[in-house]
């Protein structure tokens, strides 16, 4: 079956996966790690040789199979992310033919390898093919960078935020900044322990939203506006 969208090299999308029958299977903490794994690790032509060094020498630093990939070409540039109990969401850059398509089936084969073997079961662990649409203007663009980093309040606080209705700002903001899975200390507050966290690495490419701000908190306060400004965020960012 193919794919309604068609990736042109060069364009923004915002790509989707949500598990099968929505089982939270990145409320685990292992299992999010990992997944934040295989973003860091699938991201390049020589992933499969970065995977088979991580698989065989199980005593290894991550360190070194991310030296392996980084050693091949890069698939797509990841701008933005966070992974949720039941799906993830990814706003990337087509900069090689099929190079978004490849991720992601890379992506989500490895997980589910993982995931299959640590649990016992068999079979796909998403829903058959992952979500995508095409990033068609700037407003859109930065919107969705503030909807991805948001997401997280669902599980972490409550929905609100879809409807504008954050009470407390820094309290909100502090509950995503702590949270580990998502990239939004690079574009609010980062700290020393995450620039030299290797997660870090996983995204490229942002200078076409932060460098429409002065600094982190022109960002954070452009982020915060939108956030109380916004009367619907599903119905802009619906797939």
């Amino acid at each position: 079956m193919m794919r309604k969208e068609t990736f042109l090299i060069g364009e923004y999308y915002h790509i989707y996966s949500r598990t099968l029958l929505n089982i939270p299977e990145f409320q685990n903490k292992d299992n999010a790690r990992k997944l934040a794994q295989t973003f860091l690790l699938a991201n390049s032509t020589k992933s499969g040789q970065a995977f088979d060094y991580l698989r065989n020498n199980i005593n290894t630093s991550l360190e070194n199979a991310l030296k392996i990939s980084k050693s091949g070409e890069k698939l797509a540039e990841i701008l933005c992310y966070a992974i949720m109990p039941d799906h993830y969401h990814i706003l990337v850059k087509e900069i090689r033919e099929k190079g978004i398509t490849d991720f992601t089936r890379k992506c989500n084969t490895s997980i589910a390898k993982y995931v299959n073997i640590k649990t016992g079961r068999k079979g796909p662990l998403f829903e058959s093919r992952f979500k995508s649409k095409h990033i068609d203007s700037n407003e859109y663009l930065l919107h969705l960078s503030v909807y991805i980093h948001l997401n997280p309040l669902d599980f972490l606080s409550n929905k609100d935020w879809r409807k504008n209705k954050i009470s407390d700002w820094e309290n909100a903001k502090l509950k995503i900044l702590n949270y580990p899975w998502s990239s939004i200390k690079h574009f609010i507050s980062s700290t020393p322990d995450f620039d030299e966290s290797i997660y870090s690495n996983i995204v490229s490419g942002i200078d076409i939203i932060t460098s429409q701000f002065k600094n982190k908190n022109d960002y954070e306060k452009f982020m915060w506006e939108r956030s109380s400004s916004t009367p619907d965020f599903d119905e802009q960012t619906k797939i």
